[in-house]
């Protein structure tokens, strides 16, 4: 059977624009519900329809507006950052070669429904994809609705699940909409009557007319309701009704859907900068994006014997640059017109070479320094290359970082990326990076970024490079000895929680426990969502003192997660030839330059609570050596007290004064030894929040105190320290003005949210103008310590390495000899990276784990 899909526009993009992050090109063009819609569509799209179209409502009234002055009264005006979206949506849509169809007086859902009628008479399966319920009453046998729901999820409704969910035939469903009204429609019903009270009418009389006319068969309240509002209730299903026979102009045959079509609109999906959907677009369209547009002509030799390897080899040697990329195929060039294409390993379609054999040969082309590499991503291709015993020297470019520096709001994820977006060309090749270094490099120089990338950036991937070789040695043993203590402690608190609970339960699950607590015991609930009761931490903090069971639960979470996450999730992950793990070191991923890790995630590993610092003591030395830790105080503050020029903190730094009590010595006026520990909490909080733009409402929140109160000690505070409420005031005008802020080191963030037309979205914008420059000095400073040390290490000829950086914090794995040497080198590596109108400080401690330099 022939199939139709038929999207509601409007439904899946205003879904798409609040489910997702704000989302923006450089430009500051707003592009999340694109994103999202392109996600739906390309899954869909998987089914391979004979029929798509996507309808979209017209702006101006519809035929229900002529009939109802108050239909859709009071619905919330579209967002200017959605509204904007929509006409870009449909000029993507038709290079796409698919249907957009709108229709005068009518709306999306009364087209979905004239062409499912159509399909339908064709003996044409239609699947309607929208969030409407009003699209319930088309379903039939050969219609089905696709109703998003929470996160990626989906619902396909057919007549036995909606009978299952509803009680109700699809034709019921604008009785129930007649009985119980609509909000968002702004559709009365019967005042007082809800969903609840309108199925068991449904159920009990079969129809709205039925039920109306038995209104004198009910009693009391209910009675009076069905009476009073049988005209309001008539009303409500007639506007409730979808008209299938809408004047639609175009016929379905117009809206067959072919694939390769897609491909039309890639350029225009590089325009708005996404990227990462390129590669999402159906099969027979992928071939067609983007057709090659090189300057030159690039003569690919393709290498299928020992002979013509050695050759290439040898005409390579003469190179003052070799671009090379590994992906299903080893591609080098070494002058962007010449590639040689190098299969390695048999294929079903043709023989290859030996790997090894490949690598032997074009060893010393990989470890001469002389010859200048171009890459994109340098790290990935050291850790290919040191499987064969090769190191890779003489790196110059490495695309995904300068990319990186250039892009740090959308990095390229793949050379085949960069290549499309910069280049215009499908082929994520040699030669691509031969033209990206011709191209990208003059753009670095010309932004101030050249050196950040020349003396940070490229020498720290080989710094992180020998940190992932190297590893961080884990004590196994005791992993599974707290693993197992954790899980009795678990076991033992679900007891007790069953025990006061009446009956045991799915603790872990948020609508069990929900009940559980809201239903059954009868505590206050905090906040509902439409899913039901929150049971998330701070709605159980919130209800913490009413019943001992909350306690017990929040307990019960906190020591699964350990166990589950870090516990039974590193043992996993501990490679049993070397007892060690090896974390994967992000550098092209926040915009503020800080480096992420993963697999496993070593950054996340809990430091608040006793139970996760004790996780801490499974991470040890190598044999024989000992661990010395590192870590910046304050560095964030100093970097606020040194950018903002504020001689009051600048001066209480220079002295080396407790700051938190300083700052509320000075913020509350009481001598400084008479400072309250609340106080200085009070101060803490506004220290490190204003670093981060914090309101008053989340200085209210953290401090469990009122807005007015929160409001009153930020307004004392910017008082206090004039500094720092005109560099908050600078901050935010240099990035209105330039579209960017900058680090101390020039490290840049574009700032596109500050042309938003969303509040939320401009405001979010100002905090990131007010922070990034701080928190990004802080990334830039800590990454150049990283090199300095491994620099360092090198040439004091020491065997200790550096293993591990976390936030503001390294650790060097180093033979007990060496110990009292590291720590001296890199506390001064780290103290002395940087000249600032306040002194930096490393505290440095040595151990024999991780949990004892602390």
């Amino acid at each position: 059977m022939k199939k139709l899909i038929a999207i509601d526009g409007n439904n899946i993009l205003y879904r798409a624009f609040f489910a997702l992050p704000s989302m923006m090109t450089k430009s500051g063009t707003p592009t999340g519900a694109i994103y999202g819609f392109l996600s739906t569509l390309f899954k869909l799209v998987q089914d391979k329809p004979d029929y798509l179209l996507v309808a979209f409502d017209m702006h101006g009234p519809t035929f229900r507006h002529e009939q109802y002055d108050g239909y859709k009264a009071g619905r919330a005006e579209t967002p200017g950052d959605l509204r904007s979206q929509i006409p870009l949506m449909k000029e993507l849509l038709g290079k796409m070669g698919v249907r957009v169809i709108e229709c005068p007086r009518f709306e999306a859902d009364d087209i979905l429904g004239t062409f499912s009628r159509i399909a339908d008479e064709k003996g044409i399966f239609s699947l309607l994809v929208t969030g409407d319920r009003d699209a319930l009453q088309l379903i039939g046998p050969n219609t089905h609705v696709l109703m998003p729901k929470k996160a990626n999820e989906t619902v396909e409704y057919d007549e036995a699940l909606l009978f299952e969910q509803y009680g109700l035939s699809p034709e019921r469903m604008p009785d129930l909409k007649g009985l119980m009204g609509d909000g968002s429609d702004n559709l009365p019903g019967i005042p007082g009557v809800g969903e609840k009270t309108a199925r068991k009418l449904l159920e009990k009389y079969g129809s709205l007319e039925n039920a109306l006319s038995h209104a004198a068969d009910e009693k009391g309240a209910l009675q009076k309701k069905l009476i009073d509002g049988a005209e309001s209730a008539r009303m409500s299903y007639r506007l409730g009704l979808i008209d299938r026979h809408a004047p639609v102009s175009v016929s379905l045959e117009e809206c067959a859907f072919v694939p390769s079509k897609m491909a039309e609109g890639a350029a225009m999906m590089q325009e708005l900068e996404l990227r990462s959907l390129l590669s999402r677009l159906p099969e027979g369209a992928k071939e067609k994006v983007s057709a090659p547009k090189e300057e030159k002509k690039i003569e690919h030799i393709r290498i299928g014997d020992e002979a013509s390897l050695a050759a290439a080899a040898e005409n390579m040697k003469a190179s003052e640059r070799l671009a090379f990329h590994m992906g299903d195929t080893l591609t080098l060039s070494s002058d962007g017109v010449k590639q040689y294409d190098i299969v390695l390993g048999a294929t079903l379609l043709e023989p290859g070479l030996d790997e090894t054999a490949v690598y032997e040969v074009l060893k010393p082309l990989f470890a001469d320094a002389a010859i200048k590499k171009l890459v994109f991503d340098a790290k990935r291709h050291r850790h290919i290359l040191a499987k064969f015993g090769i190191s890779l020297e003489g790196v110059v470019f490495d695309g995904m970082l300068v990319d990186y520096l250039l892009h740090a709001l959308h990095p390229a994820l793949s050379l085949k990326t960069l290549a499309a977006e910069r280049l215009g060309i499908q082929d994520g090749d040699a030669a691509a990076l031969v033209r990206l270094y011709d191209s990208m490099m003059p753009e670095l120089e010309e932004k101030g970024l050249l050196p950040l990338y020349r003396d940070m950036e490229l020498p720290l991937e080989r710094v992180l490079f020998d940190m992932e070789h190297i590893g961080f040695t884990l004590n196994s043993e005791v992993l599974r000895e707290m693993s197992s203590v954790f899980k009795r402690r678990i076991d033992a608190i679900a007891e007790e929680i069953y025990a006061l609970a009446g009956e045991p339960f799915n603790i872990l699950s948020t609508k069990q426990l929900g009940v559980i607590l809201y239903e059954k015991l009868g505590l206050p609930p905090w906040k509902k969502t439409k899913s039901g009761y929150s049971t998330d931490a701070e709605s159980l903090e919130k209800i913490e003192d009413k019943h001992p069971i909350v306690k017990l639960i929040i307990e019960y979470r906190t020591l699964s997660k350990l166990c589950s996450t870090f516990l039974d999730g590193l043992l996993a992950v501990v490679r049993p030839e070397s007892g060690k793990v090896h974390t994967s070191f992000n550098q092209n991923v926040t915009a503020t330059g800080r480096i992420s890790s993963t697999e496993p995630n070593l950054q996340n590993i809990p430091v608040r609570t006793e139970l996760g610092r004790e996780i801490r003591k499974a991470f040890v030395p190598s044999e024989g050596n000992v661990l010395v830790d590192a870590d910046y105080s304050q560095i964030e503050l100093r970097l606020l007290a040194h950018m903002s020029g504020d001689e009051s903190m600048i001066r209480a730094f220079r002295e080396g004064d407790d700051i938190h009590r300083r700052t509320a010595s000075e913020v509350f006026g009481v001598p400084f030894d008479a400072v309250t520990s609340a106080q200085r909490s009070a101060a803490k909080a506004v220290n490190f929040g204003i670093v981060y733009g914090i309101s008053d409402f989340g200085l209210a929140r953290n401090l469990n105190i009122t807005r007015k109160e929160a409001a009153h000690y930020i307004e004392l505070y910017l008082m206090r320290y004039p500094g720092i409420h005109r560099y908050m005031k600078d901050s935010v005008e240099a990035g209105k003005r330039d579209g960017f802020v900058t680090t101390l080191m020039g490290r840049r963030r574009d700032l596109p949210e500050l042309k938003s037309s969303n509040f939320n979205t401009r405001s979010f914008g100002e905090r990131v103008a007010m922070n990034m420059p701080i928190q990004g000095t802080a990334a830039d400073i800590i990454k150049l310590a990283m090199v300095r040390v491994h620099e360092a290490l090198k040439q004091e000829g020491l065997k200790a390495k550096l293993i591990l950086q976390i936030h503001d914090e390294l650790i060097i794995d180093t033979p007990k000899e060496e110990a009292e040497k590291v720590a001296e080198l890199l506390r001064s590596c780290m103290e002395n990276v940087i000249e600032l109108s306040v002194p930096l400080y490393a505290d440095v401690k040595v151990g024999q784990s991780w949990f004892e330099t602390k």
